[in-house]
């Protein structure tokens, strides 16, 4: 008996730690709609070289999970790829030491690889093949989505 009050604050601590699920962080067919504690989203118009653009959404799932969901939808062409899997944290890129770079499937084929240089906090850049700034008047940027 002298037990139940601890007993008590015990199950009423417990219950007060317990998250309950809305349903929609567990649904990892939406990304987009998750809770940004846990996903961050990048969207934006990448140039094609056949089609009027690629509009590119990528989630990436906060560390130390390092997921990410990507969708590439190809203007005119009545096309849409989507993608999964992990991706990599690398300090430093041939032109620039202190840059910060996404590796996008860091345990695939160098085709299936992509590498976005993180510009500030709400913008990602893709970068060539090679790690290196992409030289074009074309926009190859990715802003976050608020």
């Amino acid at each position: 008996m002298k037990y139940l009050p601890l007993l008590l604050i015990c199950t009423v601590l417990a219950a007060c730690q317990h998250k309950g699920s809305s349903g929609v962080a567990d649904n990892p067919d939406n990304v987009a709609g998750t809770d940004t504690a846990t996903w961050v989203t990048y969207s934006g118009t990448l140039p094609c070289a056949d089609c009027e653009g690629i509009i590119t959404e990528l989630s990436l799932h906060r560390p130390p999970d390092t997921q990410f969901k990507m969708t590439e939808t190809y203007q005119g062409k009545n096309q849409t790829l989507r993608s999964e899997g992990t991706y990599s944290i690398v300090h430093g890129i041939p032109s620039d030491p202190g840059a910060t770079m996404i590796l996008i499937n860091p345990e695939k084929d160098k085709n299936l690889q992509r590498y976005l240089q993180q510009v500030d906090e709400h913008e990602l850049k893709l970068l060539d093949s090679d790690q290196k700034t992409i030289e074009s008047n074309l926009n190859y940027t990715l802003k976050k989505v608020l």
